[in-house]
């Protein structure tokens, strides 16, 4: 059997102390020879505040008359102990529980706690305020959080009784938090399974992005409509007639170029044997060279020339 707290005086707990108090002295009687004795044990736990000076002032009273007609000459039928419990509520209980309870119904709010645990709140509080029980249904659906009140209006026949309001908020609550618990299982159990896709992506070796190339901010659009080089000369591509390297078929081609082409295909011909410099359209015709034999030469190999890059400043 567990004792009673120390009692510090609060109004709060001032009504706790006492069932306390009355519930060990029902369940251990043997413990206790007489009245004074009880008394003197329900003192010995008010030892801090207000209750110290309880105690004191009651212990001088006990040595006078009036305790020994009050307490130890009872009329049969009294118990005396429930004068002390009195005595000790009306010194430090509440004056007006019934005002305390209305505030604290009115101002009372579901918040974090479940059902249960509000509809317990809730019969306290009510129990004490003297509301008519349709005042207490309003009182409660007005408690009660959002989600949950929704709950129970979308019921097709809502209760009339404050008993039936409390049964259904209970099982409403109960299946939702039910609901949400599942909901997290099985949300658990199906992040726990990779699909196929996930294990295809994870048996892949992992390679790093390459950054995509930048292109020079300054390149003109000129640049990007320009086609590769031509070769006039031996028909190839990625060098021009000017640094061709077979020279032989050099006079063949340019003056076959010249006579069968355009006035535009001589113009871009010009500028590319001239180094760049064009001119407008010409209707001269070159005259054909005769090919001369080859001539074998010995060959000789000889270093390859090296060209010096510009050098800004000499």
């Amino acid at each position: 059997m567990a004792s009673p707290p120390f009692y510090d005086s609060s109004m709060a707990g001032c009504e706790a102390f006492i069932n306390a108090c009355r519930i060990y002295i029902a369940a251990k009687p043997w413990d206790f020879s007489d009245v004074t004795a009880k008394v003197m044990w329900v003192l010995s736990y008010m030892q801090s505040g207000m209750a110290q000076q309880f105690c004191d002032a009651f212990l001088v009273y006990m040595q006078s008359a009036e305790y020994r007609t009050e307490f130890l000459q009872a009329a049969p039928g009294i118990n005396a102990i429930e004068i002390l419990y009195r005595n000790i509520y009306q010194a430090f209980g509440n004056p007006n529980k019934q005002a305390t309870a209305i505030l604290k119904l009115t101002t009372m709010k579901q918040g974090t706690k479940t059902a249960e645990e509000h509809v317990q709140c809730f019969k306290q509080a009510y129990s004490r305020a003297g509301y008519q029980e349709t005042a207490g249904i309003h009182e409660l659906k007005r408690s009660l959080n959002t989600p949950l009140l929704d709950k129970c209006m979308s019921v097709p026949e809502l209760p009339t009784t404050l008993e039936k309001w409390y049964e259904l908020v209970i099982r409403l609550d109960q299946q939702w938090r039910q609901a949400v618990a599942e909901r997290k299982i099985f949300t658990a159990r199906g992040g726990s399974r990779p699909t196929q896709r996930n294990q295809q992506q994870q048996s892949q070796p992992w390679r790093p992005q390459m950054p995509p190339a930048q292109r020079d901010p300054n390149a003109m659009q000129v640049d990007h409509n320009q086609g590769p080089l031509h070769c006039y000369n031996c028909g190839q591509t990625g060098h021009m007639a000017g640094s061709c390297p077979n020279p032989r078929q050099q006079q063949t081609r340019l003056m076959s170029a010249w006579n069968s082409g355009s006035d535009a295909d001589r113009n871009e011909l010009w500028r590319m044997m001239s180094g760049g410099t064009q001119m407008q359209g010409s209707t001269a015709r070159i005259e054909e060279v005769p090919e001369n034999p080859p001539v074998t030469t010995p060959n000789h190999q000889t270093a390859p020339r090296t060209t010096q890059p510009f050098q800004f400043g000499q």
